[in-house]
């Protein structure tokens, strides 16, 4: 029986909802270019055609409206998401809190995604101290998470980022939903699980590490001398290369250019400067390119957001994609069980 650690190239399932990494390059939402998406199309729209195969928005938007409602009028909730919030990071906060809501209908896959999502959004919106009262009618998702004072341009810049967060294959996060799922366990459960594994800075905590590197540097001339100082210690440097993606990580350009357009202030400018000192070395000493980690982390900076909560947003993104694959994984209904290479002693 062969052996790939890591379970690198295995394939470990079917999927019709995306393709990755097809020519080196390409990601595709059921046959869509997830960039070309960003041009046409709102997160709303790429959720639903996530779940069901449709790009009409509306039910979802809906959906998640009243559920975002009705969630940030239960007291209990609450109170729990503001007593978390003063002793564990935002990651544990946005896991309990969607633990907390028990269930999700079942019946009604895009109800049942948008109650999950609108969970993750109110638990991330609760470190806002300009909480949005009122949810923008296009970009309803990404209003949930900005200021009701938030520029046209942000609330894109948000969408964009989170339709191309919105799903990704058989990642660490949503393999580990998709086992959880192949139990027969419930929705909610899976959605832990994938939160839980996102929460690794192999996985989800990539685009914090990235920012802080660039924060640690004052001018563009800093950081070339302090990673080729990295780099002649062996450090490893996050936000770069990819496991699927050998060309290009088809997301990054799309992130970077909102960065340039949203980067006006004389330190944003300076921040991005430093970002393309980093990544001209990375490209020219190892030729390694930007995930999309690199410049999200410095996009989510640039739209207000403090660091540790870069990665519930990608909860916020991503948990369509493990609905879909919940769904999907049930419908299938085969238990994922691999088997393990013994390297123990064989007998005592």
């Amino acid at each position: 029986m062969d052996y790939s650690p890591g379970l690198r190239g295995v394939i470990a399932g079917e999927t019709q909802i995306s393709t990755v990494g097809m020519e080196g390059t390409s990601l595709r939402y059921r046959g869509y270019d997830a960039v070309g998406l960003t041009n046409t199309n709102t997160y709303e729209d790429v959720a639903s055609l996530i779940i069901n195969d449709d790009l009409d928005g509306e039910l979802f938007k809906k959906s998640f409206s009243n559920h975002y409602k009705k969630l940030s009028e239960d007291s209990g909730l609450i109170e729990l998401i503001n007593r978390l919030k003063t002793e564990q990071h935002p990651m544990d906060v946005t896991r309990t809190a969607i633990s907390y809501i028990g269930e999700a209908n079942e019946s009604n896959k895009l109800d049942a995604a948008s109650k999950v999502t609108a969970i993750a959004c109110l638990a991330i919106a609760s470190y806002n101290k300009e909480l949005s009262d009122v949810l923008d009618q296009k970009y309803t998702v990404a209003s949930s998470l900005l200021p009701n004072s938030s520029t046209q341009q942000q609330l894109e810049a948000l969408d964009d980022m989170l339709i191309l967060y919105a799903e990704h294959g058989f990642n660490a996060s949503t393999f580990a939903a998709r086992v959880t799922a192949s139990t027969r366990s419930d929705l909610i459960s899976a959605i832990v699980s994938g939160v839980g594994t996102l929460k690794g800075e192999l996985h989800g905590g990539a685009n914090e590490a990235a920012v802080e590197l660039i924060n640690s540097f004052n001018t563009p001339e800093d950081a070339k001398n302090g990673v080729y100082q990295l780099l002649e210690d062996k450090k490893k440097i996050m936000g770069f290369g990819h496991g699927v993606y050998k060309i290009q990580d088809p997301r990054s350009p799309v992130v970077k250019n909102w960065v340039e357009v949203l980067s006006t202030s004389e330190e944003s400018i300076n921040k991005y400067e430093i970002a393309k000192t980093i990544d001209s070395i990375m490209d020219s000493e190892k030729k390694l390119f930007p995930n999309v980690d690199f410049y999200g982390g410095l996009l989510l900076s640039e739209l207000g957001f403090a660091v540790d909560v870069f990665t519930p947003i990608f909860v916020a993104g991503r948990s369509v994609g493990w609905s879909a694959h919940y769904f999907e994984q049930r419908n299938q209904d085969t238990l994922i069980r691999p088997a393990a290479k013994y390297t123990g002693i064989q007998e005592r």
